[in-house]
């Protein structure tokens, strides 16, 4: 019998199930903002593994922008092997090798693309668990290292451990419906010091289930939207339209206090998948909240699944 997962800070207790038995999917997200004296930078690598039976899977996924140089194709994304059985811990590629842990700072390293990524350690904001999924959100402070550049910035932290459930060997269907997850960097002072900001939406517009985390000042909890609109729309190759602009009104769940208001418009998408009802796109957003008067400029990735 499946054991209920107990949740250890970003660690998990190992399953107590023959492999015969198993079916589980583990994902680790981590979405890079940051900006040094040439322009921001993007990175978004997320790296899944599970395993359905006695077969164990591994996958990259990652995408990259630069403000100047566009979208930069990363070598390495996709499927790769897990010979080793790792599900727990991040299996290395060919391509991306990954040292330490989320709660005492994390290293990846990619010599075929040319960059690293310094992570400090990661701090929980956001816990959602049921009996057989848990997911941690959490955020710290990061430098990449791309092409000579030393880019300083914030890193938004993703951890979900699925009992029963592989998307790597299944279909489920309905599993997003019309999902759109903001990641973003609050970029007030040095890139060092900014906050984080990260939003995630399903529903159809005016019914939209929101949920989050900001660390702001003076918010240091999870958030909900009160206002969520987009007022424009690109088309699509399919039954459906992409987002570009949006306005959000926020607020802490801890206590009643005054919103703040989320602009964002898309510099940039790239679309991902498309399965003519839907699809999947990541879009490099930019903007800024407004906070008892005072506007601060925000940039990050839109994940759009339709």
């Amino acid at each position: 019998m499946i054991r209920y997962l107990i949740i250890l800070f970003f660690s998990l207790v190992p399953l107590n199930v023959r492999a015969s038995d198993q079916l589980a999917y583990y994902s680790d997200y981590f979405s890079f903002v940051g900006r040094d004296a040439t322009g921001f930078v993007v990175f978004a690598l997320d790296n899944n593994r599970g395993v359905d039976g006695e077969k164990y899977q591994a996958e990259h996924f990652g995408v990259f922008y630069g403000q100047h140089s566009g979208w930069i194709k990363l070598i390495g994304t996709g499927n790769y092997a897990n010979d080793r059985h790792v599900l727990e811990k991040i299996p290395d590629s060919a391509s991306f090798r990954f040292e330490g842990a989320p709660e005492a700072g994390m290293t990846i390293r990619s010599e075929t693309n040319q960059l690293t990524l310094t992570i400090k350690p990661l701090t929980s904001y956001l816990v959602e668990s049921a009996e057989k999924r848990v997911i941690n959100w959490g955020a710290a402070g990061a430098v990449l290292y791309w092409h000579g550049r030393a880019i300083s910035g914030r890193v938004i932290y993703e951890h979900l451990v699925h009992l029963g459930w592989n998307r790597l060997t299944r279909i489920y269907a309905g599993t997003w419906h019309n999902f759109q997850g903001l990641y973003l960097a609050v970029e007030e002072g040095d890139p060092s010091l900014w906050k984080d900001l990260y939003l995630r939406s399903e529903g159809d517009s005016g019914k939209r289930d929101t949920k989050g985390f900001a660390t702001l000042n003076g918010w240091k909890g999870d958030i909900h939207s009160t206002r969520y609109e987009v007022s424009d729309t690109a088309f699509a190759f399919g039954l459906y339209r992409w987002p570009q602009r949006w306005t959000i009104e926020l607020e802490e769940n801890a206590k009643v206090g005054p919103a703040i208001l989320l602009n964002l418009h898309q510099i940039s998408r790239q679309n991902q998948g498309n399965w003519i009802i839907g699809g999947f796109a990541m879009s490099v957003v930019a903007g800024d909240i407004i906070e008892d008067g005072v506007t601060i400029p925000v940039v990050g990735f839109a994940e759009l699944i339709k």
